[in-house]
């Protein structure tokens, strides 16, 4: 079924701050049969997509699971005319209002939250203000808006079964170009939300005219997705190449289907995968905007013509295009033969498509070693490259990149990063148990660079993170500072940073167990990183402590940009977030600068 839908949503009558309260108050009705998914080996269909006008992008969404045939719980952002998930298309500068209604079936309450609490219209019947098993927000991935309530804030928003919410997200007028994302983000719950498939793109446009070089071409938006494997096969140790991996994968819900023979747990016989299929005409260079929207899994993306990796351009990484922020705009394209790409990680680049002699062309997630604790990420195929007549399948005039105009009004938000005083430096690190039941994220160390508090984290080392918890860091708006980011795990973790970007300094020590640093990324400004496992641990007596492992530990080294406008508490966290939920979140509040 095709799904390629552009609909302009301008201005609603209900703009204002009384109009829009009582606007929120009209629940958004179910939609019949949510969840649609598409065959395995089906061609990839672009998402519907919806654009503002007028400086307002207005949406209407009814939150809502199913199950499906295989016994997978399913969970999704419909709109009241069926679109599933559709992507997301604002300006700098504009406002997205979003009403959503939790149309999930009641459940127990599961978690205390403490006053104050953004949202829950229905916390006078909750007892204790409760987070319920259906209970669930919207976060914006990556974008540097305000995590005030009714915009980016998800330590206090809850939105139980049967409750309505209004959100009216601004996004600053130097917001990046490029691809961001949505999906609901309740620690505790998130894995399995974004793991049913509750996840959509969220695109500034404008970004043909910071890098010249995708102006015109067709524009592919590919949302990774996973969901458990439909023959519930039991895991390969990590590292087994051709093994049965953690989950399996979806490619615009077009799903791989892992399956093996015979249809046992491990050992098994061989294991196959079904890849989508994407056309592209002969000939034709084609702007992939990928987005690993998994709930857990690591990817390491090659294009590969008969089994040779291909040569790809980056034009923009984590929602900012490369090379733009520190020098003369455009910024230069960075050309790789293989990008890494983290849980909730995006990247967007040129690719070619495959001349009449290939036999074979396909976008490959390549074998990751995640470590001794960590999961099996076997190389899979996600995409088979079809070319195809010319005009076989010509795209919508909305499906290519407009045309560059030669102008472009974005301020570089990150612009001079360099030139700033280190306020103070921090040193944060990732550890957890071996048997898997708590992780954790800590803040260690801190060093003022002026004669300011810099007080170390307010509870015990080895916390797992509860929404009530103070903040771990306090810092300044206005500020920058450097963080060490390491990795004192047994498996890999990969750092998400709420609200801001940061600057890639270094990675360093990756080779001390043997893995290799991520290409494109060093002077760069992200929103994740992974950083691998560390080696050689010291086992403890016992899983109730994490093994100690020995320096030095794999790290990266930041510059933490807190110089835009918002205050407030933002969180940090690991993306895996099978290890978010277990506790390895931590929040950060961000103060008024002194005047």
């Amino acid at each position: 079924m095709k799904m390629r839908v552009r609909v302009l949503l301008g201005v609603l009558p209900a703009c204002g701050a009384a109009p829009f309260s009582v606007f929120a108050q009209t629940p958004v009705p179910p939609v019949p049969n949510p969840c649609a998914r598409f065959a395995a080996g089906s061609v990839v269909q672009q998402p519907p997509a919806l654009f503002s006008q007028s400086g307002e992008l207005n949406v209407s969404f009814s939150y809502q699971t199913t199950t499906d045939a295989n016994g997978r719980q399913l969970y999704c952002f419909m709109t009241p005319d069926g679109l599933e998930n559709p992507t997301l298309h604002v300006n700098p500068g504009d406002t997205l209002n979003i009403k959503v209604t939790n149309n999930t079936p009641p459940s127990p309450v599961t978690e205390r939250y403490d006053e104050p609490n953004c949202g829950d219209t229905m916390q006078q019947t909750i007892q204790n203000n409760g987070m319920t098993g259906g209970s669930m927000n919207i976060h914006y991935h990556g974008t540097n808006t305000s995590p005030a309530c009714h915009e980016d804030n998800v330590v206090k928003t809850l939105i139980n079964p049967n409750s309505t919410f209004q959100y009216n997200v601004h996004f600053p007028t130097d917001e990046p170009p490029g691809l961001y994302w949505y999906h609901p983000h309740v620690h505790g719950l998130a894995e399995a939300a974004v793991l049913g498939g509750a996840a959509g793109a969220l695109v500034v446009d404008g970004i043909q005219n910071v890098q010249p070089a995708v102006a015109e071409l067709r524009e592919r938006i590919l949302i990774i997705r996973d969901q458990p494997t439909i023959q519930g096969l039991m895991e390969s140790p990590h590292g087994t190449e051709g093994g049965i991996p953690q989950h399996d994968l979806s490619v615009n819900f077009v799903p791989l289907d892992t399956t093996t023979t015979p249809a046992k747990p491990f050992p098994t016989g061989v294991t196959t995968y079904t890849p989508a299929i994407i056309q592209m005409d002969a000939g034709e260079q084609q702007f992939w905007r990928i987005c690993n929207c998994t709930s857990d899994a690591p990817l390491d993306l090659q294009v590969r013509f008969d089994g040779v990796a291909q040569t790809i351009q980056l034009v923009g990484i984590e929602a900012v295009p490369v090379n733009s922020q520190d020098g003369t705009e455009p910024g230069q394209l960075i050309p790789v033969t293989h990008f890494r790409v983290p849980p909730a990680s995006r990247v967007e680049f040129i690719v070619n498509a495959p001349p009449s002699t290939v036999k074979l062309a396909q976008l490959v997630a390549q074998l990751i070693d995640s470590g001794p604790l960590g999961d099996d990420l076997p190389t899979r195929p996600l995409l088979t490259m079809q070319t195809i007549a010319d005009g076989d399948d010509e795209p919508l005039a909305e499906d290519r990149v407009p045309a560059f105009t030669g102008q472009n009004n974005n301020l570089q938000r990150f612009r001079g990063i360099m030139s700033e005083p280190i306020a103070r430096t921090r040193v944060v690190y990732f550890d957890e148990l071996s048997d898997g039941t708590k992780f954790f994220i800590n803040a260690v160390s801190c060093t003022p660079m002026s004669p300011t508090v810099c007080a170390p984290q307010p509870y015990s080392l080895d916390t797992v993170f509860d929404n009530n918890n103070p903040p771990a860091i306090i810092t300044t708006q206005g500020s920058v500072e450097k963080w060490w980011v390491q990795n004192r795990a047994r498996e890999n973790h990969e750092f998400h940073q709420h609200q801001i970007h940061f600057k890639v300094l270094s990675q360093d020590n990756f080779e001390s167990n043997g893995a290799q640093r991520a290409p494109g990324i060093n002077g760069q400004f992200l929103d994740m990183i992974e950083v691998p496992f560390c080696n050689n641990p010291l086992l403890p007596t016992n899983n109730t402590q994490p093994p100690a492992c020995t320096a030095p530990f794999p790290q990266v080294q930041l510059l933490m940009d807190f110089r835009g406008p918002d205050i407030g508490d933002f969180v940090f966290h690991c993306h895996i977030l099978g290890h978010e939920d277990l506790g390895m979140m931590a929040i950060e509040r961000v103060i008024p600068k002194e005047d």
